[in-house]
Parts: C-alpha cells; structure tokens; sequence
C-alpha cells in the first residue's frame, strides 16, 4: 500500500491463517526492503530523477538486481 501524501509505502503477507501481517521485505521483489522505498520518497523534494538515481544507487549497494524480473 503506498500512501502518497505521507510518503510511506506498507507491504503485507496474506497468512495462512487468512490474517494480514506487516512486512518489512518485499515477497514481490525479493529482498527489497520496505524501508528503502519510503527512504526514496524523501528523495522526491529533489526531482524525481534524482530520487531515481538514489534509487538506483541503494539497490546496487545491496547487491540487488537492478532489474527485477
């Protein structure tokens, strides 16, 4: 779930037991922490390029695929 207006992105796991439970690392997009996208929202105040630079950058720092597939 990404709420814009805040700038937080929330991720959950449908369980088992038919309950949603928070996440911190994307299923989706193995690895990729929850935590990271709201970090690039903060990047935005500085152009959407640049946010997808710093992006970019933090993925690379966390050895993780620039491209998911």
């Amino acid at each position: 779930m990404i709420e814009v207006a805040a700038r937080r992105v929330l991720a959950f796991s449908l369980e088992a037991d038919h309950h949603y439970r928070q996440i911190a690392t994307s299923v989706a997009l193995k690895g990729l922490p929850i935590a990271l996208l709201d970090a690039t929202f903060a990047q935005i105040d500085r152009g959407n390029g640049s946010a997808a630079a710093w992006f970019a950058k933090q993925l690379v720092d966390l050895d993780l695929p620039t491209r998911f597939t």
